[in-house]
């Protein structure tokens, strides 16, 4: 017989966007009628290798932190699709903490194309809760390397508005290695990790190592109300009920959640459809990049001290007013020591012998890269997640391709202001290889008939469900998205608390 549990609250995944929700709503949120403390899950499929108890300044959790990255890592069981670790903080431990709000453009997008309210006073709230707990802002001058300085000054000369890039860390003695996929001994690395402490303190249950294998959708008239949830730990079956569950899986998990759980395209789910929405896991939107390698003659970086974002700055296409076309450039691998492995297999290194030697000994400090992507695609270009297998599907368009061949020469102009030698291989076309960043896979709006969740993150055909993460924002952003992934859990909450529990409801 599968064992039973009652909460108020079921959060599925705790990942960026998962332990934020769940932490403000345990913070803020009551139950109404009796003002008690909510009852809230926090369910992950993967372990929890840190403690539970203790903040970011825990000794014993601190000393976890490499541990878990560089010996553990390759342990650490994954989904099928992208960035898909199985995990209490899920990617947060492992990006590149290269942190970017929304920009004005962005907030419009959402505004005038889904017709809903995120607007940026409206999102403020959740934007400087993000902002502030993960100590966002820019990389101070003294961790740029000369290669930076000569990348901010080719900028310059080319009329553009060169700034550092925006990162999440604290206590960082910016030694350069804080990169995607690489641990922090000195913790320093911003993660959603960091509150998950408040959501302990509130009374929330952390429940790891427990696979949600569907959101129990019952039918009402045309549409659906949710019941919980159906999980997998150690061999069992347990029900989960709850009137009101929160999906935060990702721009690939939580359509395929909410797939398996009969919620979805009939032409995808056949007779295991329950409720039907033809927008999940359709609508996928992202960036396209690049990234062209450079080899400088002499050293522009040095051990000891660096950036993982560097300089960067935004190319707009003057025929959009929207940020289509918006391309960032930026100094990848021009801060940080190149990785000896990395230099090796360059393109520029010598294939053997004594020539290869004598490469190496300074190539670490000589590579760079100049990277370029189309951050705002065209709003017709649109692509999907495969609902059996999460698979990443992107057509690409025309318009990227020319939009990619445009920058192209100017970073070619930039490579030739700087004095360094630029790869010459480039792609002939873009087409699908876009889709990064990913989002828009649950999005918002206010019209079913081309979004998935309202404005309150509620599914439109389904009570008491919710999406927040990165597939819920409807157009991608003008930069990286985890920031972005944090914001949504963080706005959702206070609207959720709001719309269902506070004293006023």
């Amino acid at each position: 017989m599968a064992e039973s549990r009652e909460y108020d609250l079921i959060v599925v995944g705790a990942g960026m966007a998962g332990i934020i929700l769940a932490a403000r709503i345990a913070e803020m949120g009551i139950n109404p009628r009796t003002g008690d403390r909510l009852r809230i899950a926090l369910v992950e499929a993967g372990p929890h290798w840190k403690r539970e108890v203790g903040g970011h300044s825990d000794p014993d959790w601190r000393r976890m932190v490499p541990q878990i990255v560089w010996e553990e890592f390759r342990n650490v069981p994954r989904w099928p699709w992208p960035y898909g670790l199985k995990m209490v903080g899920g990617c947060s431990p492992h990006w590149g903490a290269n942190a970017f709000p929304p920009y004005d453009v962005d907030y419009k997008n959402w505004v005038d194309e889904m017709e809903i309210d995120w607007t940026q006073n409206n999102m403020k709230s959740a934007v400087d809760d993000v902002m502030k707990t993960l100590h966002v802002h820019e990389d101070p001058e003294q961790a740029f390397s000369v290669g930076d300085h000569m990348f901010r000054d080719a900028g310059y000369a080319l009329g553009y508005h060169p700034r550092g890039y925006m990162t999440a860390r604290k206590n960082c003695i910016y030694c350069g290695f804080i990169g995607s996929g690489h641990g922090c001994k000195y913790d320093a690395k911003g993660s959603s990790l960091w509150y998950l402490p408040t959501f302990l303190k509130h009374g929330g249950e952390l429940i790891a190592d427990a696979e949600v294998q569907q959101v129990n959708i019952e039918k009402q008239g045309a549409g659906g109300v949710v019941k919980g949830i159906t999980y997998l730990k150690e061999g069992r079956t347990v029900q989960a009920r709850a009137d009101r569950v929160a999906v935060c899986c990702g721009t690939w998990g939580s359509p395929v959640l909410l797939a398996k759980s009969g919620y979805g395209p009939r032409s995808e789910l056949g007779s295991t459809t329950v409720v039907e929405n033809k927008n999940v896991g359709q609508n996928l939107d992202g960036d396209t990049r690049y990234r062209i390698p450079v080899i400088f003659d002499q050293p522009i970086k040095e051990a000891g001290r660096g950036t993982t974002g560097g300089i960067y700055w935004y190319d707009d296409d003057p025929q959009f007013s929207d940020g289509t076309g918006r391309v960032r450039f930026a100094d990848k691998d021009m801060s940080k020591i190149t990785y000896p492995h990395v230099a090796a297999m360059s393109e520029f290194a010598p294939g053997y012998g004594k020539a290869h030697m004598d490469f190496m000994k300074g190539a670490i400090t000589r590579l760079g890269a100049i990277d370029i992507g189309v951050s705002k695609p065209p709003t017709h270009v649109k692509g999907w997640v495969d609902l059996h297998s999460g698979a990443h599907n992107y057509p690409g368009d025309d318009y990227i391709d020319r939009r990619m061949m445009q920058v192209r020469e100017i970073a070619f102009e930039i490579a030739k202001r700087m004095g360094c030698e630029i790869s010459e291989r480039f792609p002939s076309t873009f087409k699908g290889r876009g889709g990064g960043h990913g989002n828009g896979t649950c999005r918002a709006g206010s019209d079913p008939r081309n979004s998935v969740i309202d404005q309150d993150f509620e599914a439109h055909e389904v009570q008491g469900l919710f999406v927040a993460d990165c597939s819920s924002y409807p157009r991608a952003v003008s930069s990286n998205c985890g920031v972005v992934g944090a914001i949504m859990g963080a706005f959702a909450a206070r609207r959720i608390v709001r719309n269902y529990f506070s004293r006023g409801v």
